[in-house]
């Protein structure tokens, strides 16, 4: 693929990364969107160590949306704090331990980047777990216009790539399918609760004889 063709996608991607949120962060204002904080501290932190392995393991302009997305979720980070859901369990503060414990093991697993790579990025899929129960319980508490925007952002991340190795891709690759995978059960449960609520309302008409 050319040069040009990277270029292009990179700066695609890097300007979705700035704007992919803004609906996130709108409806977060308006109180419809309920991000979990333990989720966020855990994206901010493993976020900032991958674009970090991206850089030194030859990604090029392909790192630079994932470099954006660590200041994104920064900010998204510092409103979890007031606008966050309330909805906190016991589980959420045990992902987020294993989230902290795969940033940790980072630095130990240095020398070896793949396994280190490997670490972060299950310690990450973890912490979106209080996001996943969040939203079960309540599935209008996302805005899933953002996902879709960062979905197109990792297609183009993937097309940006200057090298292609398993440190460059797999992080895109896997975001893909948990994002999928996400979007589709939130849409399962979505439905469910029309239904429950539509069968609520739903009030026996006595016809007159």
């Amino acid at each position: 693929m050319s040069e040009t063709v990277k270029i292009i996608a990179s700066t695609t991607a890097t300007c979705i990364a700035a704007i992919a949120y803004i609906p996130y962060l709108i409806d977060m204002f308006k109180g419809k969107n309920k991000p979990h904080l333990y989720t966020w501290i855990s994206i901010f932190l493993i976020t900032a160590i991958v674009a970090y392995i991206q850089l030194v393991s030859g990604s090029g302009v392909g790192a630079i949306p994932i470099i954006l997305g660590v200041f994104v979720d920064a900010i998204i980070l510092f409103y979890c704090f007031k606008f966050g859901t309330k909805d906190v369990v016991f589980i959420d503060k045990i992902c987020l331990a294993i989230s902290i414990v795969g940033v940790i093991s980072y630095p130990i697993f240095i020398t070896r980047p793949i396994i280190a790579l490997l670490f972060v990025t299950i310690a990450e899929v973890i912490s979106f777990i209080p996001t996943v129960r969040k939203t079960r319980n309540d599935p209008y508490s996302e805005s899933l216009t953002s996902y879709y925007l960062i979905m197109v952002k990792l297609i183009l991340i993937l097309i940006a790539l200057q090298t292609y190795n398993i440190l460059t891709v797999s992080y895109s690759v896997l975001w893909l399918v948990v994002f999928i995978l996400f979007l589709s059960i939130t849409y399962y449960w979505r439905t469910g609760k029309k239904s429950s609520r539509y069968r609520g309302s739903d009030k026996s008409i006595i016809i007159p004889v």
